[in-house]
């Protein structure tokens, strides 16, 4: 939730929300229908064979997508059966390095962006590089641009993040903007913004009706990471964004334009934008008072729109953060978790097949039907005009193809998550200034990458 995607400990609490629901929030997409084969499997069909694949997929919509591609790909090529392991979140990123390391390591299975998982995968020889079956599947632009799979490349060594060899392909996505209610925004006399001005004013009138402007689970702090994140790429440039974040020589976060977005996240929790009390409402108690109606906005990502459209439906609207000037800012998105092929499974080919097969815009036209974001491109299947999610996949789509997507801030060092977000608390009670946020943030990502 990231898939973050963030660390390890975010991506646990989005699963957690994620399964507060499930079904087919904001969409009315049709069934998707079993595409015929191209032709050139790339793999003999004789042979039987038995690939096992671990995921973390458990919400029930997404999980039984998932179940249905399994079937559909057996049902293509009958010489192949495919064994599926789930396990919760916490419980897969706890024994996913063990079990991938083992005699009887899965042939296919999830990762997860970052120097915990996936780094730890790559430097342990446990899977394989995948740019040869990049070029022949087309992975390479099926996923919007070649930017978007920067999270998924690592040097041969594991040591340098977001160039060189890629190591996986991830089924979903996430994009970060800012969710509203349209009966409350109507009944304020307002209009969706289409610039940062205009924004600011909603927030202005909204609280001066007695409307919290933005709906946000402060006592959670990650939260808050999400709000600061959409606001740091309307003023700093996504490849310094980029850069800091994969650790590369000489990146600062103490710059110019994060510490503006700092001095504008400080001034929205010093006007009383965030909810009266925020600092002690957790997210999911914050996103349910908004599925109910209260609040005009809740800035995250695609994981909560089953809470807001399972109850408001298409009264509820989404949006990418407006930059000056009506221009289309970048903002916070990426691919979510990786899957990977094992470097010691026997059917390689089989199993870069079966990933191209879950990544397919096939396989995307079927998970947005089941409420879930695609990586690809769902084309028609995202739902009608006034669906949620069929405005998420808009946004996703045209970042993507954009390349106007930087990672998540709290990817940079193992201990960022507690650091980023612990002062962005701070900051938004005035207790710490923009300068100082920026520069312990700093210190942060130094500590980790001197």
């Amino acid at each position: 939730m990231t898939h973050a995607r963030p660390s390890i400990t975010l991506l646990a609490l989005f699963v957690i929300a994620a399964l507060t629901g499930c079904g087919t929030p904001g969409s009315s997409a049709p069934a998707a229908s079993l595409p015929a084969a191209s032709g050139g499997t790339g793999f003999d069909t004789t042979q039987k064979v038995t690939l096992t694949m671990w995921d973390a997929e458990t919400s029930p919509g997404p999980s039984k997508a998932e179940d249905e591609l399994i079937s559909e790909f057996e049902r293509r090529y009958p010489n192949v059966t495919v064994h599926r392991v789930v396990k919760s979140f916490d419980d897969y990123m706890a024994t996913i390095k063990l079990a991938a390391s083992s005699g009887d390591a899965p042939d296919v299975f999830q990762g997860n962006e970052g120097y915990a998982v996936d780094q730890a995968l790559i430097r342990a020889h446990l899977i394989r590089p995948l740019d040869t079956q990049a070029k022949a599947y087309g992975w390479d632009s099926r996923f919007g641009s070649a930017a978007t799979m920067a999270p998924l490349r690592w040097s041969q060594d594991g040591s340098a993040w977001g160039t060189g060899t890629l190591w996986g392909v991830a089924q979903k996505a996430e994009v970060l903007g800012v969710y509203y209610d349209k009966d409350v925004l109507d009944r304020l006399g307002l209009q969706p913004p289409s610039t940062f001005a205009e924004f600011e004013h909603t927030l202005a009138v909204a609280k001066s009706a007695g409307v919290p402007p933005i709906m946000v689970g402060g006592l959670d702090r990650w939260p808050l990471g999400h709000v600061f994140m959409v606001l740091q790429a309307l003023y700093e440039q996504p490849s310094a964004i980029a850069s800091w974040v994969y650790g590369r020589p000489g990146a600062s976060f103490d710059t110019a334009g994060t510490r503006r977005a700092a001095e504008v996240f400080a001034r929205w929790g010093a006007r009383g934008y965030f909810e009266d009390g925020f600092d002690g409402v957790s997210q999911q108690s914050a996103a349910a008072r908004f599925a109910k109606g209260d609040g005009l906005y809740f800035i995250t990502g695609p994981w909560e729109n089953q809470t807001f459209a399972g109850q408001l439906g298409d009264r509820v609207g989404f949006f990418p953060m407006p930059g000056a000037g009506g221009r289309d800012a970048p903002t916070t998105g990426a691919l979510s978790l990786p899957f990977h092929v094992s470097a010691r499974s026997k059917h390689p080919d089989v199993a870069a097949a079966f990933i191209d097969f879950l990544t397919s815009p096939h396989a995307a036209q079927l998970m947005i039907g089941h409420g879930d974001l695609p990586s690809a491109d769902p084309g028609g299947a995202a739902g009608g005009t006034g669906s949620s999610l069929r405005e998420i996949s808009q946004a996703w789509t045209s970042k993507a193809k954009a390349g106007a997507l930087v990672p998540y801030l709290d990817w940079a060092t193992a201990t960022m998550g507690d650091t980023m977000f612990g002062g962005l608390q701070q900051l938004s009670q005035g207790h710490i200034t923009p300068a100082a946020f920026a520069a312990a943030v700093q210190r942060d990502w130094e500590t980790a990458h001197s």
